[in-house]
């Protein structure tokens, strides 16, 4: 009798252990996240990440056909530092093939933080051949370098904005004053780094364009702290509109004196902090009436017209991760590891086994993310970027209005009209 309660609870116990110990031997798949934790939005990235991962496993991973089974996803991390001031390029490029060679990951999101350390880092992604779904870096001498040699290059996806998608959408938000308010006359305060003059470039030549003048272009250096001198030659060159783009952290300066001086311009601010969730917060009413673009559509605050947006915010909340310092390309990391999913599936194989092939399926991405349909330009790799969400991702403008960031363009998902400061009246 003792045998065969043995047997009977041995048999039990088995049937209840089997299928942790089935799903415990599945080889995960690696995803790589290199990139500099020094910044704001990286932490925020890595949590959106994280966030898609435990939904992707929570449901039993990803199907992977050729293999006939459902594999869980794994991250792994390097810090490349390259978002810290004073931290050379080389150092970002060994923690990136550091992470490479020894975690071995078969794809990589998100990708170093800084654009001169992605520039750098394309060499890598083409040496070992892993495919890259870059989500930070804004410069479009990334789709340059793609360009000059596709066939090398073709492991590199940007899955997210770029700078001139930056400026040209900042500049058709401003020129949507023009109907509005009469205003054709632009001033521009650009940080000096790649990313913020390229946009601030874009948005000149847009404007100018369609008939604006723009009266004043003002370079300003990384770590600038008073900026009214630049804000009174604004004042006295009779513009309109100011834009002013970068991601330094003492831009906040900037839209306090703007306020404070109260110059008679709309203010357009390309810049982190003031699209955080938690910015009211912090600035109270110096933020009111101040436009802002946080890059992808939905990813600092939900837009009715883009449903997983509402989504993504809803499980952030559920998920009780800290409201972000930085969104503005948070929900591109969390829509990268979803597209990944969704080229696994079609493909039947995990992105390591043969990247060549992979990359056509890359390719053929049409899904709904964020920021609404994600596809892929084939001649460039860039995700696109357009004005209406079921034909391609949007970026979406804001204006700070009593505590919220209210959607104010494209028209297709604006939820109210923009109003001028008061002493603009």
């Amino acid at each position: 009798m003792k045998k065969i309660a043995f047997f009977i609870l041995w048999l039990v116990v088995g049937i209840f252990l089997l299928p942790v110990v089935v799903l415990a031997a599945e080889k995960p798949i690696v995803l790589g996240l290199p990139t500099s934790f020094f910044q704001p939005l990286c932490k925020s990235g890595k949590l959106a990440v994280e966030m898609a991962i435990d939904e992707i496993n929570t449901k039993g991973g990803i199907l992977v056909k050729d293999e006939g089974v459902k594999r869980p996803l794994k991250l792994v991390t390097a810090d490349t530092r390259c978002g810290e001031p004073g931290t050379p390029v080389q150092s970002a490029l060994m923690a990136v093939d550091k992470l490479i060679t020894e975690e071995k990951p078969d794809a990589i999101v998100v990708a170093p933080f800084r654009s001169e350390a992605m520039v750098a880092t394309m060499d890598l992604i083409a040496k070992y051949k892993i495919i890259t779904l870059q989500t930070i870096a804004q410069t479009p001498k990334l789709i340059e370098i793609f360009k000059g040699d596709p066939e090398k290059y073709k492991y590199w996806f940007r899955a997210t904005t770029n700078s001139i998608h930056v400026g040209t959408n900042a500049a058709k938000t401003m020129d949507s004053m023009r109907t509005q308010f009469k205003y054709d006359k632009l001033f521009i305060i650009a940080q000096d780094t790649l990313w913020a003059r390229a946009a601030a470039d874009a948005a000149k030549k847009a404007l100018e364009g369609v008939g604006w003048k723009t009266l004043g272009y003002e370079p300003v250096a990384v770590g600038t702290n008073d900026f009214s001198p630049v804000l009174t030659k604004a004042r006295g060159s009779g513009a309109q509109m100011l834009y002013v783009v970068g991601d330094m952290p003492t831009l906040p300066v900037c839209f306090k004196q703007w306020k404070s001086m109260k110059i008679p311009t709309m203010l357009f601010l390309d810049f982190a902090v003031v699209t955080s969730p938690k910015a009211w917060s912090t600035y109270g009413e110096d933020l009111d009436y101040v436009l802002v673009m946080p890059f992808p559509g939905g990813t600092a605050a939900p837009v009715k017209a883009l449903p997983k947006s509402i989504d993504f915010h809803n499980r952030w909340k559920e998920k009780k991760y800290p409201l972000m310092d930085d969104p503005r390309v948070v929900s591109s990391a969390y829509d990268a590891v979803y597209i990944l999913k969704d080229a696994i599936e079609r493909a039947g194989f995990v992105p390591s086994k043969n990247p060549d092939k992979f990359v056509e399926f890359l390719e053929a991405t049409d899904m709904m993310g964020v920021s609404g349909r994600i596809k892929f330009d084939k001649t460039t790799h860039q995700q696109v970027f357009d004005g209406n969400p079921k034909e391609s991702s949007i970026i979406v403008s804001y204006q700070w209005r009593a505590g919220k960031m209210v959607p104010i363009y494209p028209d297709l998902v604006a939820e109210a009209k923009v109003e001028l400061a008061p002493w603009m009246k």
